[in-house]
């Protein structure tokens, strides 16, 4: 095979590999968990995730409790959810993991959620949820 053939081979195996790195890349959901955890990782990024949590027992309660009437047969297990939050506290973007019904259902009432101002803009947080099974 002659240099020129073995270059476009080399050329070709680095395109295919790095196409299956965008793939993942683009996945929203690994997207939000790997930039929370880069929050997560920071001194006063650790701290605003804390906040961020004692907020969310406050404030998404209730919204929990809508979700778990308004969707059919509610899957009642712990899930995470990921937020952005823009430079003046609101949320802008939320993903969930795993995607139940009653956390897909609590994703979309997300956006209304104005939190305290973060140590950056567009700051991705972590929130364990963890639900109460009767």
């Amino acid at each position: 095979m002659s240099a020129k053939g073995c270059l476009i081979i080399g050329l070709a195996a680095v395109l295919v590999s790095g196409s299956s790195r965008d793939v993942a890349a683009e996945d929203p959901v690994a997207v939000a968990e790997s930039a929370a955890a880069a929050t997560a990782a920071t001194p006063e990024g650790k701290k605003y995730e804390e906040e961020v949590a004692k907020a969310f027992g406050r404030d998404q309660s209730k919204s929990i409790q809508a979700c778990a009437t308004e969707v059919k047969r509610p899957e009642v297990s712990d899930f995470h959810v990921f937020v952005r939050v823009s430079a003046t506290g609101q949320v802008e973007e939320a993903q969930v993991k795993p995607s139940t019904n009653l956390a897909a259902c609590l994703k979309g009432k997300l956006k209304a959620w104005k939190l305290g101002v973060p140590p950056r803009a567009d700051q991705w947080v972590s929130i364990e949820v963890k639900l109460k099974r009767k």
